[in-house]
């Protein structure tokens, strides 16, 4: 149902992610352990790792690369991203134990890179990115004793650069874990805090953080920086189930409203199964409002798909969901006082309900229209509708805005309308049953708006935006526009004429 109800995102994140559900889910978190490959000496000395009781620190199941790839293509994943561990010691995850793995099967894997920075790592960087795709680098602050507010560290930001410019995402693990010589001084708030905010221009995910701990601390942090993302795996679990964690997760104040559009979920297969961690946020999510429910099932498995454009690809043309398919002139008037233009403007939505931003369709045919009248600079601009269940909106088109108005009209149109006298047999002999639709249309939208244009522009508010709301969906529609410009004459001349 999702789908059929969600946003145009193009207003949000551009228009190649208009819709969501041409781009595949993601597992954000596999380690490159599987009983068909011979693991490195590094990954075999982290099994070898025991507690005080003689049980392994680093939980691993049993299973082969077919084994995982049943699990994602039953979990409806279309990449999982195989993640080193490189700590400068002689246990961890090394890039080769990556590059074996991602090298079956380069187009479900893909690979996050780790290294300690005691030198430079570019070179490494692009002679493996010539073998296998890369999206980004991963390092352990805490085990390999990095401070990464100290400005002078020339391969940090070297590599921080490299990952600007190659669409790379950056992922800090704060450390939670069991492993020994874990040097918590290096991860704190503070020191985060300060390392975001010299480096604003890359994402930066937080990896590793403890739901029952210091979680509700970190965090804090989305809110300061849009550059943070949060990575949710079972490493951070403490206990509980799947279902329990991220119930608890969503149920912190602001969360989902600051974190739908910046979240990653990872299995860390073979901890446990992606199958799992996708039962347990679908549980957790069904409680939900609306709007949470439905932005969380669209997105949660998605985000990572917005950073990296070069290997997260669309499986359908994106042009496809583009609101506008055409601007039609469909007529001309002149007089002495004014010039007067019709257009008909064909525009197409792919949900059942849907609220599209039409600001920038109007500055564009404003524009157009002036460009062929450089004298003239003032006027009006009257919008109108065609249809009975397409209206138009103003408002300020700030993203949570236009979220909240959207999902409103789209849980409004889902409402039985069995109860109305619109679902008899209808004048064209077919069902009707969209009593929600022609509710929404005349008392939430208008059927017309005049915009005054003043010097060449639009005279609206700063945060005025425009929208149609269309409904009964997905659906071609048309909406009336008309530029009536008007003719100055020198007042003075005209007086003694």
């Amino acid at each position: 149902m999702e789908r059929l109800y969600q946003p145009d995102f193009s207003s949000i994140f551009g228009e190649e992610y208009a819709s969501a559900f041409i781009y595949g889910q993601i597992d954000s978190l596999i380690w490159p352990i599987f009983t068909d490959f011979e693991p490195s000496n590094a990954l075999l000395n982290l099994f070898k790792l025991k507690d005080s009781y003689g049980n392994n620190l680093f939980y691993t199941r049993k299973i082969s690369l077919e084994d995982e790839k049943l699990e994602l293509i039953c979990s409806d994943m279309k990449y999982g991203l195989i993640q080193a561990m490189e700590m400068n010691r002689s246990y961890g995850i090394t890039n080769e134990d990556v590059i074996t793995v991602v090298k079956k099967d380069p187009e479900l894997f893909k690979a996050i890179l780790s290294f300690d920075l005691k030198e430079s790592v570019i070179l490494s960087i692009k002679a493996i990115q010539d073998e296998i795709p890369v999206v980004g680098i991963v390092i352990y602050p805490s085990f390999i004793e990095l401070d990464i507010t100290k400005n002078d560290n020339q391969n940090l930001n070297e590599l921080i650069e490299y990952c600007k410019e190659h669409h790379l995402f950056l992922k800090l693990d704060v450390g939670n874990t069991s492993i020994p010589d874990n040097h918590a001084q290096y991860v704190t708030y503070d020191k985060i805090k300060s390392f975001l905010s010299q480096h604003t221009g890359i994402i930066t995910i937080l990896s590793g953080l403890d739901i029952s701990g210091d979680f509700n601390l970190y965090y804090q942090l989305l809110r300061l920086y849009n550059n943070v993302w949060i990575e949710i795996d079972p490493r951070t679990f403490g206990g509980m189930t799947p279902t329990n964690s991220f119930r608890q997760l969503f149920s912190m104040p602001g969360f989902i409203q600051n974190s739908w559009h910046r979240i990653t979920i990872g299995s860390a297969t073979p901890t446990l199964e992606v199958s799992q961690m996708m039962r347990g946020f679908l549980e957790a999510i069904e409680t939900l409002n609306f709007s949470h429910k439905n932005i969380l099932k669209t997105w949660g498995f998605r985000n990572v798909t917005r950073l990296n454009p070069i290997y997260f690809t669309p499986s359908i043309d994106p042009k496809i969901f583009e609101p506008l398919k055409e601007i039609k002139e469909i007529d001309r008037i002149e007089n002495k006082n004014e010039l007067i233009f019709s257009y008909k403007i064909k525009l197409r939505s792919f949900g059942v309900t849907q609220l599209l931003l039409i600001t920038n369709i109007l500055e564009k045919i404003l524009n157009s229209t002036l460009e062929d009248n450089p004298d003239l600079k003032s006027g009006e601009l009257v919008i109108r509708p065609y249809h009975t269940t397409v209206s138009l909106l103003m408002n300020e088109h700030e993203y949570g805005n236009y979220l909240d108005l959207h999902y409103f009209f789209a849980e409004m149109s889902s409402r039985d309308s069995s109860q109305f006298l619109h679902t008899v047999r209808a004048l064209e002999n077919r069902a009707d049953f969209n009593h929600y639709d022609h509710e929404l249309a005349s008392i939430y939208g208008k059927r017309q708006f005049i915009l005054p244009i003043v010097d060449r522009k639009l005279e609206i508010g700063s945060r005025e935006n425009y929208y149609t709301l269309v409904t009964f969906g997905p659906r071609t529609f048309f909406i009336n526009v008309k530029v009536k410009l008007i003719k100055e004459v020198d007042i003075k001349q005209q007086r003694f004429n």
